[in-house]
């Protein structure tokens, strides 16, 4: 389908070092996520072998043993994971080859999690008639980015999410298109209400997308978005500690606005990877910058059955803190029961 006199928006030259910024912004994201089909093939050898890893670790109950490996696994299971699927844990050191979703642990507030939509090229929606110069491939991509975040209609657009809900068998308004990007032709979308029988949405779904776009490449899928897997030997370990008894008092934050930070004494933290995932990691690390975050602590020790939407019959106190982290990620903070300063969520520097 090509469309005659098409008209792409010019690139000034102060521009160019924006957009090409950005592309490789995006695609430093979006070119790492796994492909579909090696998230649904069940039968493959990696996948089996994460799979007897991921059951010998959850069928047992946590040890509740904050030093071992299996206490976090059930940890991340309980945040992420739901009563249609569970996560999957796989180790690199026993030559298992899967996208590692720790890196993406940043996106778990984020609800947007799209799929990426890779082609060889453009060439199933322009018109190979335009005069194409060497900022061809740009004036494309600013055009359509410009249409997409103004919601405008455009017919390059309208074809794409035309041809996404015939691959997904739903209505083209169910489709949100989010941005597209260089490196061939990249569409970035996601799919309203995917969640309900997401594995069984996905069965077959790049053989369906090969059929609607003739340059097709490759299906991907955000890390979290089904099934996340995550390698127990890339654990950050850098962010690993065991607290000594003795608490220390730091002060963290801007020179002038600092604010003390007690570390948990006789505390075991793990480390997650998050560092890399923004420009800098002054927010973090180096502990001590003037740039780190605040740091407080929100305690789930004293958790009880009325902190859960559950029955009596169904809380269980020796995992209730963990419970009632994977309850604070999908549900929110609840106002303290004890709010001897007011109503409202309680956080504190000393733990």
């Amino acid at each position: 389908c090509f469309f005659e006199l098409t008209v792409w928006d010019q690139i000034e030259q102060h521009e160019i070092q924006s957009i090409s910024k950005k592309q490789e912004e995006l695609r430093a994201c979006y070119d790492n996520y796994p492909d579909i089909d090696d998230i649904v093939n069940r039968e493959t050898l990696n996948i089996k072998s994460a799979n007897e890893l991921t059951r010998s670790i959850l069928s047992k109950s946590p040890s509740g043993n904050a030093a071992e490996t299996d206490t976090l696994c059930h940890i991340i299971n309980n945040l992420i994971g739901n009563g249609n699927q569970e996560c999957l844990f796989f180790d690199s050191r026993q030559g298992v080859d899967l996208h590692d979703a720790s890196a993406n642990l940043a996106d778990l507030s984020v609800t947007d999690r799209p799929f990426v939509l890779k082609l060889h090229n453009s060439d199933d929606f322009i018109n190979k008639k335009d005069p194409q110069d060497e900022q061809y491939d740009t004036k494309v991509i600013k055009t359509l980015n410009r249409a997409i975040k103004q919601k405008q209609s455009h017919p390059v657009i309208d074809d794409i999410l035309e041809r996404l809900s015939k691959a997904h068998d739903i209505d083209k308004n169910h489709i949100v298109l989010k941005n597209v990007y260089m490196g061939s032709f990249n569409i970035v979308y996601t799919v309203v209400d995917l969640a309900t029988n997401i594995f069984k949405r996905l069965i077959g779904l790049s053989r369906k997308l090969k059929e609607q776009f003739k340059q097709f490449k490759a299906a991907k899928i955000h890390p979290l978005l089904y099934r996340p897997s995550f390698d127990i030997s890339q654990f950050d370990a850098r962010g690993n500690k065991t607290f000594s008894h003795k608490e220390g008092t730091f002060e963290v934050g801007p020179p002038g606005r600092t604010k003390s930070y007690i570390q948990p004494a006789g505390w075991t933290r793990y480390g997650l990877k998050v560092l890399g995932r923004y420009p800098n990691d002054e927010w973090l690390d180096p502990f001590g910058h003037p740039k780190n975050w605040y740091r407080a602590f929100h305690g789930t020790g004293n958790a009880e059955a009325v902190d859960f939407s559950n029955s009596i019959a169904s809380f269980d106190a020796q995992y209730a803190p963990i419970d009632a982290a994977s309850s604070i990620h999908k549900t929110g903070f609840r106002k303290a029961r004890v709010d001897i300063h007011g109503p409202g969520v309680y956080c504190s520097p000393k733990p």
